[in-house]
């Protein structure tokens, strides 16, 4: 990434208070280990229905934790209600819980960050909560946090998909009176301890596992396009995607093959590495919309949101994505090329239409857009009026060609 460095800039890279990331291990047998060594005894479980009800895997969890088991809830849901968290919170409270152990997905992350938060602020009641939401500066240079208070419960996550939530200290638990998305950052709000197992994220549905892996693809792809790049970031974001695009094919004919989980494990902490480190740009931010707007999951929101991103950024964005074209060998091809015939052999959606949403849903949301504070302020190709967020919307319909010269 030497072309992009500037000398006269200064750069941070950033993280969210995680201490330690064990790759390929047995999350079972090590979170008693874990938790001695940290100090931790009593352990409130937050975990996927799914996950809960047709595997094994919680029960196992709970065995062995014994007398550390304090508690567990699985009412989740999608993008993480905030009435679902409040509910959680205070189960977590009732039962003294000194640790959250988060086994699942980002919805299940995002609502054990904001859980942390609430027993810290001794906040159970929504207004009260949404009155901590993070701000960003008006000049993009740093999120501010909405409580300054170091958390009194942290948490130790068993990643269950690939979306890289365990790698921030962000949230954004859906409002239900609005159906959009609040917005907290807490501080240490990251995992202290992540545990990658690849067996229990096999346990994962196949599209959930790899649609969350486009989520996670999608953040490097915005880490290494970003409008001010981080040379470290960039690095991590280039290695992520040659992993993801190499490992989730052999996933999708065996997700059992151990040597590609572990190596999209491994894409998803390069990923996370660098998510916080640079403002990311339209795709990422837009699937905060689309999501609780239209009432889709993120990460199948995200499969679209990428795919239009790579066509609007098409001759605006030629460095970066001739990079990443290099280190996948496709360098023949257009980079949304690549990226459509990924999304083509995992069986994802390509386009709105694929979503169930609609154009009246499409000229609606780019009001939204511009109200968001970072949909559209970190683009290469620039997007600053409702006409050019729906021109970039556009570009995820099935009906719609790129431009012939973009």
């Amino acid at each position: 990434m030497s072309e992009h460095l500037d000398l006269d800039r200064t750069y941070r890279l950033r993280f969210a208070g995680i201490e330690d990331a064990y790759h390929n291990i047995d999350a079972v047998s090590a979170l008693p280990i874990v938790m001695d060594k940290l100090g931790y005894k009593r352990a409130f479980l937050v975990t996927s229905r799914t996950l809960n009800t047709t595997t094994d895997a919680i029960h196992r969890i709970e065995t062995s934790l014994g007398e550390r088991f304090a508690g567990v809830t699985d009412q989740v849901g999608s993008h993480a209600p905030l009435e679902n968290v409040l509910t959680a919170a205070r189960l977590a409270r009732d039962v003294e819980a000194d640790v959250i152990v988060a086994i699942g997905g980002g919805s299940v992350l995002d609502l054990s960050k904001v859980v942390q938060l609430c027993l810290t602020d001794e906040t159970f009641e929504k207004e009260a909560l949404l009155a901590l939401q993070g701000k960003v500066l008006p000049d993009l240079s740093d999120y501010l946090y909405g409580s300054t208070k170091r958390p009194t419960v942290r948490q130790i996550a068993i990643p269950t998909t690939m979306s890289t939530a365990e790698w921030t200290a962000g949230s954004t638990p859906k409002d239900e009176a609005t159906q959009l998305k609040a917005r907290f950052l807490i501080k240490h709000g990251g995992p202290e301890v992540i545990l990658y197992d690849p067996d229990i994220a096999a346990l994962t549905p196949a599209n959930l596992l790899f649609a969350t892996a486009i989520r996670g693809l999608d953040h490097a792809i915005n880490t290494r396009c970003a409008l001010e790049p981080h040379p470290i970031a960039g690095h991590c974001a280039e290695l992520a995607v040659k992993l993801f695009v190499e490992n989730l094919p052999r996933l999708k004919q065996d997700q059992t093959d151990r040597e590609a989980m572990v190596n999209c494990q491994f894409a998803t902490s390069l990923c996370g590495l660098g998510q916080m480190t640079v403002l990311h740009g339209f795709s990422h931010w837009m699937v905060h919309i689309i999501g609780p707007y239209c009432d889709v999951r993120h990460s199948d929101a995200a499969c679209v949101a990428m795919l239009a991103q790579a066509k609007w950024l098409q001759g605006h964005a030629e460095g970066p994505h001739n990079a990443l074209l290099k280190i996948l060998g496709r360098e023949d091809q257009t980079f949304h090329g690549v990226l459509d015939e990924l999304l083509l052999e995992l069986g994802l959606p390509r386009h709105f239409e694929d979503l169930g949403v609609t154009p009246t849903q499409l000229d609606e949301m780019a009001p939204l857009a511009l109200e968001h504070p970072l949909v559209t302020k970190a683009n290469l190709r620039p997007i600053k009026t409702v006409d050019t967020v729906r021109a970039a919307l556009e570009l995820g319909r099935r009906t719609t060609e790129v431009p012939a010269g973009v």
